[in-house]
């Protein structure tokens, strides 16, 4: 498993489903092997993919959460060649009450998904629009957080409170835990816009991507038609946005992975050289 990434906001209607489908849509027609995650009592995202949701909770996300050892194999749904849902359900809206007295229950979805270790490349998780349980054992789960953010006049604020819960999670969860912001619903010809996303680069930029999701008809369609926008709009802007977006985070965790392998191999050169002259 190369990453595990969650799509999260406090709010809905940012773009985060959306973002969490395309982002392994684009994963899975590249050859990558992803498990999308829906874990939004909306069920959203299993929406958006045109599968249905469930009747029994037992068969989707909520079961990676609430269930001690849930079988998760068993969960996961092929919905396209490389891409596995395991769909979200209307009983996630519980699962803060559910897991209220549970021995290490801000960790249960990191070890709910060790099994999918050597089988997927790519974990993404759509989180739901809160900053619950759910959101919690995401990012204790995750290696990266996407967080969007719809560039108007409220943004701003909104990232700079959401960062600052995030890295509280980041320091107690994981530590490891890197953040990334991507600007989504941007309208490039819109001042505020521009001026709003110059802002959140300028006091972010660490943080904020360098890709930008604009708003598009053709990105809400697909939704609506249960596919992708590789399947509904193949090559037009919001395909060609997304697929930047998976150009940048696969050379951002390319980049992670080459330097912590030069961190090992150094240690393990380190390591022989000390050896070598212990026996001299």
């Amino acid at each position: 498993m190369r990453a595990v990434i969650s799509i999260a906001n406090q709010k809905g209607g940012v773009g985060k489903t959306t973002t969490a489908v395309n982002l392994s849509g684009c994963l899975a027609g590249r050859g990558e092997r992803v498990l999308l995650i829906d874990l939004d009592g909306q069920g959203n995202a299993t929406s958006h993919l045109g599968v249905e949701i469930p009747e029994s909770e037992d068969s989707t996300s909520y079961a990676l959460l609430a269930t001690a050892e849930p079988d998760v194999e068993k969960l996961a749904v092929p919905v396209a060649s490389n891409l596995l849902l395991i769909p979200g359900h209307i009983a996630l809206a519980e699962v803060d009450i559910k897991l209220f007295s549970q021995i290490n229950r801000d960790t249960r979805l990191a070890r709910a998904i060790q099994p999918f270790a050597d089988d997927v490349d790519f974990v993404i998780i759509d989180c739901p629009p809160s900053l619950g349980m759910a959101t919690v054992n995401a990012l204790s789960a995750s290696t990266d957080v996407v967080i969007c953010v719809q560039t108007n006049v409220f943004a701003y604020e909104a990232v700079r409170r959401l960062l600052a819960i995030i890295k509280v999670v980041k320091k107690e969860l994981a530590p490891d835990l890197a953040i990334h912001a991507l600007a989504t619903l941007h309208r490039s010809t819109v001042n505020l816009n521009k001026s709003v996303l110059e802002k959140i680069m300028q006091n972010f930029p660490n943080q904020t991507l360098q890709t930008t999701i604009c708003q598009t008809a053709a990105l809400t369609e697909a939704a609506a038609a249960g596919q992708t926008i590789i399947d509904y709009a193949n090559g037009s802007r919001g395909h060609q946005d997304y697929e930047k977006l998976t150009d940048e985070l696969l050379r951002i965790i390319g980049d992670r992975q080459k330097k912590a392998d030069e961190v090992t191999l150094r240690r393990e050169v380190d390591e022989l050289e000390t050896t070598s002259s212990a026996v001299n």
